[in-house]
């Protein structure tokens, strides 16, 4: 009785650790590439109102520039390390270069800055200097975290859109089907049938490749997906089969592919 108290006890407490988590990383990766830079912002006001006589509103802009700065490139610099390892592609990895040359320039104009205000301003401690090196370093790491943490929210969203596209895409082929198995048994047994369905049904293929190859299409989606934009995907993701059948010169079964490419496209 007494073990499984306390294995309910722990059970509770990883429970609310579990929910706790996540707002936690949420909350730090938000909040944490603000707050850090506030010490170094801090001295370098202070040193630079010091040292250029600037008055506390001038020195605050200064700052706020400097800082923010380091957090946007930082972001870029993240965002670009991502595409190249998404895109696998080699000629992307100049951007990554030129972010990394950007970031650590900053870095070092940010610690050499600091380190010449307070030694204009009279703290020639060698220490302090050091001290200055690795307060510099704490926006930049902060800055990697909340780049990474951004990427990995919409990398989530995306995903999810593609799943609940693609789940209503199989809704509307079960659909589809049903129908079509409803219209089947209508004409079988000789009721309620509906003439221009089935002339819908019965002229896709000879109607489309009339109407798809005139529009310059040929019927393949590798060759005719290069000629479309992002509204046309967006448009075969939306239509049903036999929409887009009518459209282009293909099957109704290529069309579920087609409806199916679509919506990969857009989730990317």
């Amino acid at each position: 009785m007494k073990t499984n108290w306390l294995a309910n006890i722990f059970n509770w407490i990883g429970d609310v650790f579990d929910v706790f988590n996540p707002a936690a990383y949420r909350f730090l990766s938000a909040v944490l590439p603000y707050t850090t830079p506030i010490p170094v912002a801090w001295l370098t006001m202070d040193s630079t109102a010091a040292f250029l006589n600037f008055p506390p509103g001038i020195a605050f802009t200064f700052v706020f520039g400097l800082e923010g700065m380091g957090l946007w490139f930082t972001s870029m610099f993240v965002e670009a390390v991502v595409d190249w390892i998404k895109s696998k592609n080699w000629k992307t990895f100049f951007i990554v270069g030129l972010f990394g040359a950007v970031v650590a320039i900053y870095v070092y104009l940010l610690v050499s800055l600091n380190v010449k205000l307070e030694t204009a301003v009279g703290n020639n401690d060698p220490i302090l200097s050091q001290v200055i090196t690795l307060l510099c370093f704490l926006p930049l790491l902060t800055g990697i975290g909340n780049g990474y943490y951004k990427l990995k929210l919409e990398h989530g969203v995306s995903a999810e859109t593609k799943i609940s596209k693609r789940e209503e895409l199989e809704e509307r082929i079960r659909q589809e089907k049903r129908a079509d198995r409803n219209r089947r048994w209508e004409i079988k047994h000789g009721v309620k049938v509906y003439p221009s369905d089935v002339q819908v049904g019965q002229n896709v293929g000879q109607f489309s490749s009339v109407q798809g190859q005139e529009n310059g299409y040929v019927g393949n989606w590798k060759v005719d997906s290069k000629k479309f934009d992002s509204e046309m995907f967006e448009w075969i993701a939306g239509a049903t089969a036999i929409e887009v059948a009518n459209k282009f010169p293909i099957s109704r079964s290529s069309a579920y592919n087609w409806i199916n490419n679509a919506i990969e496209v857009i989730g990317e």
